[in-house]
């Protein structure tokens, strides 16, 4: 993809990554952190779920539906954060190590 032996590419990466620093900085380290909350919320919300099912206290379906598209949203939501924090990381790595496209040492 590099148009590099895999000893140079992974060379540039490891010698990148030491000037580019460790991949979650102190903001991204509360974002994830903010993240795991909500993660957390959304567990509870389903274990809730279940229990009033398990229990034969659930609202129909039709009537559970907005706190399911809630979870969803919300599920959607921290993917999306966490994809960016990664995609960004990723990117520095590669501009650090001349690896973006068409680019050479």
């Amino acid at each position: 993809m590099f148009q590099l032996d895999r000893a140079e590419t992974l060379r540039r990466i490891i010698r990148a990554s030491l000037d580019v620093g460790p991949a979650l900085s102190a903001e991204n380290s509360r974002t994830v952190a903010a993240l795991a909350s909500q993660v957390r919320m959304v567990g509870r919300n389903l274990s809730q779920l279940l229990h009033a099912i398990h229990s034969g206290d659930a609202v129909p379906m039709q009537a559970a539906l907005p706190i399911w598209e809630a979870l969803d949203e919300r599920v959607k939501a921290v993917d999306a954060e966490l994809t960016a924090m990664t995609i960004a990381h990723g990117l520095k790595l590669r501009k650090a190590a001349h690896l973006l496209d068409g680019e050479d040492a």
